[in-house]
């Protein structure tokens, strides 16, 4: 494969015209044109997006989390006590995971230009992106701030304080803090817990990034 450069600033790579005609099957004269370009690269970022939506369904939050307020703490992320949708606070038959899947599974949209120098330019917009995760993420009882995806990456606080009883918390108040049924925030502390912190979307959108762009 011809080599690439991808921009830290811009998602814009550059490729090498001579480069490509070892790819790109081309007229007898060797020219190469933008949509030829064009049809050799979407496919390889069409694939990326396909292989980055698998990973995130495959990942271990993502399949607690879908597991509901009575899963078990396959991640780690608790220690093992309880289980990330109730910890987290989401409301029972809530679905936290579907706002992700519907960003990841936004249409790319790519651009193909020459760029002089025996080069092409190839601009990819509208690309899953971790920051519009984070602001369509936000924690349940947490006001003007908080994002529960960034969370698995760099922690949530009151572990110590969370009670989980899988068959259901009799005699405490149904609050904000106790949506699911099964999980409360309690005001006193129960035990010396930290929540541990696991790679998670930023990691998959950086792999993606990669991925889309081994042109």
């Amino acid at each position: 494969m011809p080599a690439s450069f991808l921009s830290s600033s811009k998602f814009v790579v550059s490729i090498d015209k001579a480069a490509l005609i070892n790819s790109i099957s081309t007229g007898p004269n060797g020219k190469i044109t933008g949509r030829e370009v064009r049809s050799y690269v979407v496919p390889i970022i069409e694939k990326a997006q396909q292989d980055l939506i698998k990973d995130f369904y495959n990942h271990s939050i993502t399949r607690e989390i879908k597991s509901g307020p009575t899963a078990s703490n396959s991640s780690g992320t608790l220690g093992g006590y309880g289980n990330l949708f109730s910890f987290i606070g989401f409301e029972r038959g809530a679905n936290p995971i579907q706002v992700i899947e519907s960003i990841l599974r936004e249409r790319i949209n790519v651009q193909v230009r020459a760029a002089g120098s025996g080069k092409f330019r190839i601009t990819i917009s509208n690309q899953p992106d971790a920051k519009d995760i984070f602001q369509s993420t936000p924690l349940p009882w947490a006001e003007g701030g908080g994002s529960w995806v960034e969370g698995m990456e760099k922690g949530i606080s009151n572990l110590g304080s969370y009670l989980y009883k899988r068959n259901g918390l009799r005699g405490y108040s149904k609050g904000s803090f106790n949506r699911t049924g099964t999980g409360i925030q309690l005001a006193k502390e129960l035990r010396a817990s930290s929540f541990r912190t696991q790679p998670y979307i930023t990691k998959l959108i950086n792999d993606f990034l990669k991925n889309a762009t081994k042109f």
